[in-house]
């Protein structure tokens, strides 16, 4: 890992300047400060596999969550509530936040969140931590889902103010979520729409005037590649990117780096470490606490 790439993330927070995307890596299990480990939320292949068997989905080994969903439909003659219903099942379990998300809740210079995530953990910790949450949820079924304004300079923020973009839905709220291999393209399709796109807010004047942390993505899934061609390609330039994955391969960090996203090898959970000694987080699921004044490194 380049040290000098994670002051650069840092610094970038401390500014202001850094956006964070959310990916599903963010929701699964962690190591505890005892070494038990705190079972998460089901990631993308194991709740398509799940999915497969509850429609009896048999195309190969390998499942992709889209196919499947898309699959689940076509076996229910296109009942969509039967479809979340059976997500909410696996998604609304009993979990406690994951420490990435404590951490990001308490870093106050970061004021945009984008995330694909379903689930709602982040939101728990953003109201645990008296942030004023400005959400805008993304709801196809809404036919003026992209017009959102929130507030772009700098002074116009609260000191506890946080814009949260869920790009793919919201599990709270039915027939938002982006989960079928047609609601993809759908979103892709309407994704310059000033009405039933990506709100121009992030899009074209947040996205640009800051630098990325993307956070609990697997570089090579389907749903980040939706992510990065479709929204971010166009907008991304040079060291203005940087994601934290765990053991990426040679090709994969020499890949990303000629497309302007660094990689550092890093687990998401050392990072909310990492992140809680430079700022002075409290990270309980870490037994970590905040130093007296004075004590900041």
């Amino acid at each position: 890992m380049d040290d000098q790439d994670l002051k650069l993330i840092f610094t970038a927070i401390e500014s202001g300047r850094c956006l964070a995307f959310l990916g599903a890596g963010a929701c699964t299990a962690f190591r505890k400060s005892n070494g038990e480990e705190e079972p998460g939320l089901p990631a993308g292949k194991q709740l398509a596999q799940w999915l497969a068997e509850k429609c009896q989905y048999t195309n190969g080994s390998v499942y992709d969550l889209f196919k499947v969903a898309e699959y689940f439909l076509y076996a229910h003659a296109g009942d969509r509530e039967l479809l979340e219903g059976a997500l909410r099942e696996k998604i609304q379990i009993p979990c406690p936040p994951r420490p990435i998300h404590t951490a990001l809740a308490q870093l106050a210079p970061i004021k945009i969140i984008i995330t694909s995530n379903y689930d709602t953990l982040l939101e728990q910790e953003l109201f645990r931590c008296n942030r004023r949450l400005i959400k805008h949820v993304y709801n196809s079924q809404n036919p003026k889902t992209g017009l959102f304004e929130g507030p772009v300079a700098a002074h116009e923020f609260g000191e506890m103010d946080v814009v949260l973009h869920k790009m793919h839905g919201s599990i709270d709220e039915p027939g938002s979520l982006v989960i079928t291999q047609s609601d993809y393209i759908r979103y892709l399709a309407n994704l310059l729409d000033r009405d039933r796109g990506m709100p121009d807010y992030f899009r074209r004047w947040m996205i640009p005037r800051h630098t990325l942390l993307f956070l609990g993505y697997s570089l090579e899934d389907w749903n980040f590649q939706v992510i990065w061609d479709g929204v971010l390609a166009s907008q991304v330039s040079a060291k203005d990117a940087y994601a934290i994955m765990h053991h990426p391969t040679h090709f994969q960090k020499r890949y990303w780096s000629r497309r302007h996203v660094e990689i550092l090898d890093l687990d998401l959970t050392e990072f909310a470490r990492r992140l809680a000694e430079r700022f002075n987080l409290e990270i309980p699921q870490l037994g970590l606490t905040k130093k007296p004044a004075g004590g900041l490194a």
